[in-house]
C-alpha cells in the first residue's frame, strides 16, 4: 500500500492497543449533548434521543427491509435461471464494483455539495432501477439468459448510484448526534440494516411464495420513498468547508494523503478489506447453500438468511452497548478469528439445526467486526475530510465485499459451497490473528477525534 506524506502536523506513531475516546468526546465536552438521556432509553439506543437521527434512520430502515426484499428474491430468480454459484458472485461483484471507482469521486462531491441533494438524487435512480426491474420481470419481456444480463446490468447502475452517494451517507450520519454518541450512531445504523435483514427475507419468502418476485421488486421501489421524505425533513449543521476550492484531482490527493498519510487509517482501511472480502461468503452463496446442502426452496432460503440477520441484529445492539469500552484491537480480532471458525464450523456440520446456529452466531460476529472497525474509523477523521475520508475507507469496505464475492462464487462454482466457506473461515482467522499481533491500529490518546 502506497505511503502518503500527512496533510497535517505529524503526530505520534500509534502505539495504544485500547482506544478510549470517553476524554475527547464526553457529553461534558459537547455543548450539543442533551442534558438528560431519558431514563427508559438503553445505553445501545441513546443516539434515538435526537430527532434528526431518528427520522432517518426510520426511513433508512424502511428502505432497507425493500432492498433485503428484492436482494432475496433477485439472487433466487438467478439461481433458477442460471443454476450456478458463479453468477451469485458476478451479481454481488457488479453490486459492489463502482465502489473502486466512483466512490472517490463522491467523497469529493460529498465535502463540496449538501450531502442530503446527492442522497435524494442516488435514491430516485435506485427508485427507477426497481421499478426497471419489476417491468420487466412482470412482462416476462426478455427470455432466459438476456433476463439475467438485464438484472445484472441494473445490478451494476445500482452500484453506481450506491458508489456516488455512499460516501456523502456516511459522512451525514456522524453530524446528526453530538460526537460523544457517534459509537452509538453507527451502531444504530447496524441494527436497521440487519434488522431489516431479518424481516425483509421473511417478507420476501412470503411474497415470493404468494405473489412471486416481482412483487418483492415493486415494493422496494416503494420503499425508496420513505427514506426521500426522511431526507427532506432533517436539518443537519451546515458542513465545515475544507478551505480554497481545490480541483477534483487535488481533492482526491488530499484525501488519499489524509487516509492513507496515518498509519492508524490506512491499516484500518486494510483490516476492513480483508473483513468484508473474506466474510461476504457466507451471505452471496446462501441461496446455493440452501438447495444444494438442505435441499430446500425460496421460503427456506428466507428463513435461513433471517437467521442470520437476527443474529447480526444482536451483535449490532452488542456494540452499540459496549461502544465506548470497545474500541480496542483485540475486540476486533476476537470478533474476527471467532467468525472464522463459525464459517468453518458451517462447512463442517450436517445437523439443520446446528447449521441455524453458526448462521445466527456468524451475523453477529461479522456485524460486530464491521461497526467495530467502522466506528473507530470515523472517530479518527475530522468532518472537513469526513467525505473524501469515508470514500476512501468505503473503496476498502465494499471494494473487499466486491472482490470477495465474485472470488467465493467462483470458487464455489469450480468446488464447492462448504469448501468455500471453511476456505474463507480459515482466512478470517489468520486475519484476527495478524490483527491481535499488530500494536498501531488504536489511535493514540492525543489524536483530535473531531466528528
Amino acid at each position: 500500500m502506497p505511503s502518503f506524506p500527512p496533510t497535517s502536523p505529524p503526530i505520534a506513531k500509534p502505539t495504544l492497543t485500547q482506544f478510549s475516546p470517553e476524554a475527547e468526546s464526553s457529553p461534558a465536552a459537547d455543548a450539543s449533548a442533551p442534558e438528560n438521556i431519558p431514563t427508559w432509553l438503553p445505553t445501545a439506543l441513546h443516539a434515538f434521543a435526537f430527532r434528526d437521527y431518528r427520522r432517518q434512520w426510520a426511513g433508512a430502515f424502511a428502505s432497507s427491509i425493500g432492498s433485503w426484499m428484492q436482494q432475496v428474491a433477485q439472487a433466487w430468480l438467478i439461481l433458477e435461471l442460471t443454476s450456478s454459484p458463479f453468477y451469485l458472485g458476478l451479481d454481488a461483484f457488479l453490486a459492489m464494483a463502482p465502489m473502486l471507482g466512483l466512490s472517490l469521486v463522491g467523497g469529493a462531491i460529498a465535502d463540496r455539495v449538501d450531502r442530503r441533494k446527492l442522497l435524494l438524487a442516488s435514491q430516485a435512480v435506485q427508485l427507477t432501477s426497481a421499478l426497471t426491474l419489476t417491468l420487466l420481470v412482470g412482462t416476462q419481456a426478455l427470455p432466459g439468459m438476456r433476463l439475467v444480463y438485464a438484472i445484472l446490468g441494473l445490478s451494476l447502475l445500482t452500484g453506481m448510484a450506491q458508489a456516488m452517494s455512499g460516501p456523502a451517507y456516511m459522512a451525514l450520519l456522524p453530524n446528526l448526534v453530538p460526537k460523544s454518541f457517534v459509537g452509538q450512531a453507527v451502531a444504530g445504523n447496524a441494527i436497521q440494516f440487519n434488522l431489516a435483514r431479518v424481516i425483509g427475507p421473511m417478507l420476501a419468502g412470503l411474497v415470493m411464495a404468494y405473489s412471486g418476485a416481482t412483487a418483492c421488486f415493486a415494493l422496494n421501489a416503494l420503499s425508496f420513498l420513505a427514506v426521500m421524505a426522511a431526507l427532506a425533513t432533517i436539518q443537519p449543521p451546515q458542513q465545515i468547508s475544507s478551505g480554497p476550492s481545490l480541483s477534483w484531482r487535488q481533492e482526491i490527493l488530499t484525501g488519499l494523503r489524509y487516509v492513507f498519510g496515518d498509519p492508524a487509517r490506512r491499516q484500518l482501511c486494510l483490516l476492513a478489506a480483508l473483513t468484508t472480502g473474506l466474510g461476504i461468503a457466507v451471505p452471496t452463496l446462501l441461496p446455493q447453500y440452501t438447495k444444494i446442502t438442505w435441499q430446500g426452496d425460496e421460503v427456506l432460503f428466507s428463513r435461513l438468511a433471517a437467521c442470520s440477520g437476527l443474529g447480526a441484529v444482536g451483535g449490532a445492539m452488542l456494540v452499540a452497548t459496549l461502544a465506548k469500552q470497545t474500541h480496542s484491537l483485540l475486540f476486533i480480532a476476537a470478533a474476527q478469528v471467532a467468525l472464522g471458525l463459525c464459517m468453518a464450523l458451517l462447512a463442517l456440520t450436517g445437523w439443520f439445526w446446528l447449521a441455524c446456529l453458526w448462521l445466527f452466531l456468524g451475523g453477529a460476529l461479522l456485524v460486530a467486526a464491521y461497526a467495530l472497525v467502522t466506528t473507530c474509523f470515523q472517530q479518527m477523521i475530522t468532518d472537513d475530510m469526513r467525505g473524501r475520508a469515508v470514500s476512501l475507507y468505503m473503496v476498502c469496505f465494499r471494494g473487499g465485499m466486491a472482490i470477495g464475492g465474485l472470488l467465493a462464487g467462483a470458487l464455489a462454482h469450480w468446488w464447492n459451497v462448504p469448501g468455500t466457506f471453511g476456505l474463507a473461515g480459515f482466512g478470517l482467522t489468520a486475519v484476527g490473528l495478524w490483527a491481535a499481533l499488530e500494536q498501531r491500529l488504536a489511535p493514540p490518546s492525543d489524536v483530535n477525534l473531531q466528528t
